[in-house]
């Protein structure tokens, strides 16, 4: 289901995506992590040529030595493969595991390996209509 998600405010969709950041976190062993660092503010993209926009952070995922970020990878597509709203694909490239999840309204998010002790959780909320008193360019 594309499109955008009626009666969607900036703040919540902000909210959705930093909240589906942390359950993706949440699904990682803990042991596998030492920090976790999710972006405080984001900036808003167009999702649709009539005037949507989708809500954009991220959480960076510093790995213990021992995690094996592919395993993890694996781990999130599993946590997700019966979820009814996000899911879960393997868009491995190039020797870089990734995975995507696909949500309602387009929103998605983007868990990959940057091969240096991290992992990156790319998100992007839902489309929403943006009010005319709020401007696009904007930090959220």
């Amino acid at each position: 289901m594309n499109g955008k998600q009626p009666g969607l405010t900036v703040g919540a969709a902000k909210k959705i995506a930093q909240d589906v950041e942390d359950e993706i976190v949440s699904k990682l062993p803990a042991e596998s992590i030492r920090a976790a660092d999710q972006e405080a503010t984001g900036v808003l993209m167009p999702c649709s040529a009539q005037g949507a926009y989708a809500w954009t952070g991220g959480t960076t995922i510093e790995l213990s030595p021992t995690a094996d970020p592919s395993k993890l990878i694996s781990m999130v597509l599993d946590a997700y493969r019966d979820n009814s709203e996000l899911k879960p694909k393997d868009i491995t490239k190039d020797g870089r595991a990734r995975a995507q999840l696909v949500g309602p309204y387009g929103s998605g998010y983007i868990i990959a390996d940057y091969q240096n002790g991290h992992l990156e959780i790319s998100s992007f909320s839902p489309c929403f209509v943006l009010p005319p008193d709020k401007a696009p360019e904007d930090e959220y």
